[in-house]
């Protein structure tokens, strides 16, 4: 009966007011939420209408300014200035010089404009860049009577009943911009002229004009399309320069939107033939001014949808919640998300504590934390278990291999065939061998773990020398400080490096084959540095896999090891083994070939344990 009790009592814990407050806290969130999505919907919408201006004006700006930019190149360049003030006695002297400005306004106006290069719609267009010339300037009798909006070199008389040109001459502006049709097919044209000023005298000698289509202002709103409203560009006049709504040269100035607009980037509700719209206006920085007008109505249109969704949403809600929530969220989730926090505490997954035994009030969860408490003391076992095992067996496989080798008959071998060689007369022989007797005795180390850096050394060195026996042209080379040779290190450290440097840098190499081994302190560490001109090797991926591999996961016969020679997998998982975590191999980036370096502990021979050395063979 108690049990029934225990096992019912968080029944007895819910009741009508948790419920109702969570009826309440659906409909609270069902309603914020509505209304946050019209506040963002609405916002979303308005700031891809200011989006879109800003596009189109940064945009528009920048093709404006290229076309400024062109002029300017012509108003500054030197060598134009001379041919446009170089005078001429008879005017075929002049002819070359003509031509030449022609050649350059021509390349000029092969500089495309931007346009959208998506659109096939969208003709690509060339600038014109055309020269009006005064009576002052040398080319003046060469150029064309009559002004053409075509690139080339006209006289500046034909200009006298245009408009800006009166504008430009007559007022203290250099600069002046203007729409027109031009040509019999009364393409839409924009201009820019600029009076170019000698830089001898401050006479004017000429009207710089660069000409652009519009349909290249056309492809910037085209790719800043409004879903409801449409872009104005006027220009100081008023006059229509671009619009979906309105026509080239439309007067727009006098309309009351346009009137009315404060063109400093702020917007203001104005009537568009009737509709209320959203006007936000900018000035160009040559006078115009661009207009976006987007219908008030169309910023709330989705403020009945979005509160329908939301009404229905909460009803779902309130709904679901009052069938489910008592019995799936707290009889089920909440206890079961306490055992896993329990089970993720750092002290019970590093076994220093036992799982906290859980009081749920339910029989299963209650049931299940004692069976997974039970479950980890038996892995920690385990794994101990496993842990001692594989330490017992490598000691095995070490004195195995150490049982296999006799030092003392092979080191008698070895003097008996150096001493036959001596005798025969054979020194070459007799050379190979003492390098190979060094190779056994400093790489045996009577068994021991560590030695002096100075008989690695000579270790490696009778290795390379063997090896340059049979590679004539094998470079080794040895940077190391005398003061260092008795710093001592885990044995037989360098020869697996400059092994694998020989077989997998220089394979299939046979001519300037060039190894260097060097040595140098920093800080509390000891580097040892192995470098080779051979083929090199991806840096990255080598100290990624240095990275990954966890101690023991390779055997002595692995694959990767029997790639590498002794394998630098092995050399790095030996050096952290007596040397900890912070130490082991690294690649480093070099201009040719591959450099590995050897980080270890700065260790003198008197500070080493004793017992971490094995008995002599």
């Amino acid at each position: 009966m108690v049990t029934n009790k225990r096992h019912t009592s968080l029944l007895a814990r819910i009741s009508l007011p948790v419920f109702a407050l969570v009826v309440t806290v659906i409909a609270l969130f069902a309603a914020s939420a509505s209304y946050i999505l019209i506040r963002v919907q609405n916002e979303h919408t308005r700031q891809m209408a200011e989006q879109s201006m800003k596009f189109v004006h940064r945009n528009l700006e920048y093709q404006l300014d290229t076309m400024n930019n062109m002029a300017a190149f012509l108003l500054s360049n030197q060598s134009i200035e001379n041919l446009l003030e170089t005078e001429h006695s008879a005017p075929y002297e002049a002819v070359n010089d003509f031509f030449t400005l022609q050649t350059n306004l021509q390349n000029l106006s092969l500089l495309s404009l931007l346009n959208d290069a998506h659109s096939g719609s969208i003709v690509q267009q060339t600038y014109v860049v055309a020269v009006a010339l005064e009576p002052e300037s040398g080319l003046y009798t060469l150029a064309t009577d009559h002004f053409d909006p075509v690139t080339g070199i006209y006289k500046s008389t034909d200009l006298l009943n245009e408009s800006w040109y009166r504008d430009l001459i007559s007022g203290g502006r250099r600069n002046v911009w203007w729409g027109q049709k031009a040509g019999r097919s009364g393409t839409a044209m924009i201009y820019s002229a600029t009076k170019k000023i000698s830089t001898k005298d401050g006479r004017v000698i000429g009207t710089v004009m660069i000409g652009a289509d519009t349909g290249s202002i056309r492809s910037l709103f085209e790719n800043a399309a409004l879903t409801s409203g449409f872009h104005l560009l006027v220009d100081e006049e008023g006059r229509v320069i671009y619009s979906e709504r309105y026509a080239f040269l439309e007067p727009a100035g006098g309309l009351p939107f346009v009137r009315s607009a404060n063109c400093d980037g702020s917007s203001a509700d104005a009537k568009v033939e009737g509709t209320v719209h959203r006007v936000t206006c900018v000035k160009m920085d040559n006078g115009w001014k661009l207009l976006t007008a987007v219908p008030k109505s169309h910023f709330g249109r989705y403020t009945f949808a979005i509160s329908a969704i939301g009404a229905l949403a909460a009803m779902a809600a309130v709904l679901i919640a009052g069938l489910w929530l008592r019995r799936i969220v707290i009889r089920v989730t909440v206890p079961i998300t306490r055992l896993v926090n329990a089970v993720q505490r750092p002290e019970v997954l590093a076994f220093r504590e036992p799982l906290p035994k859980l009081k749920s009030g339910i029989h299963e969860v209650e049931t299940l934390n004692e069976k997974f408490a039970s479950m980890l003391v038996t892995l920690h076992g385990l794994i101990e278990k496993s842990f001692e095992e594989e330490i017992e067996r490598r000691q095995l496989q070490l004195e195995l291999l150490n049982a296999q080798i006799n030092p003392h008959f092979l080191y008698n071998t070895l003097d008996l065939i150096n001493c036959r060689a001596i005798l025969a007369g054979d020194r070459e022989t007799s050379a190979i061998v003492r390098s190979l007797a060094n190779v056994f005795r400093f790489g045996l180390n009577r068994g021991r773990t560590w030695i002096s850096l100075d008989n690695e050394i000579k270790q490696v060195e009778a290795y390379l020398h063997i090896q340059q026996m049979m590679h004539d042209d094998l470079l080794a080379e040895f940077h190391i400080a005398s003061d260092l040779q008795d710093i001592v290190i885990p044995h037989f450290i360098l020869q697996p490096l400059a092994e694998n440097a020989i077989v997998h840098g220089f394979a299939g190499r046979t001519d300037d084959c060039r190894i260097a081994i060097t040595a140098q302190v920093e800080g509390n560490a000891l580097i040892l540095r192995v470098e080779d001109n051979g083929k090199g090797c991806n840096i990255e991926e080598r100290n990624r896999v240095l990275r990954e591999q966890e101690a023991g996961e390779h055997s002595l016969t692995s694959d990767s090891s029997a790639e590498n020679g002794y394998g630098t997998l092995n050399v790095h998982r030996r050096i952290q083994l007596h040397c900890g975590p912070g130490f082991g191999l690294r690649y480093v980036p070099v201009d040719e070939g591959t450099c590995v370096e050897v980080v270890l502990p700065l260790r003198s021979h008197v500070q080493i344990d004793p017992e971490e050395e094995s008995p002599d063979v």
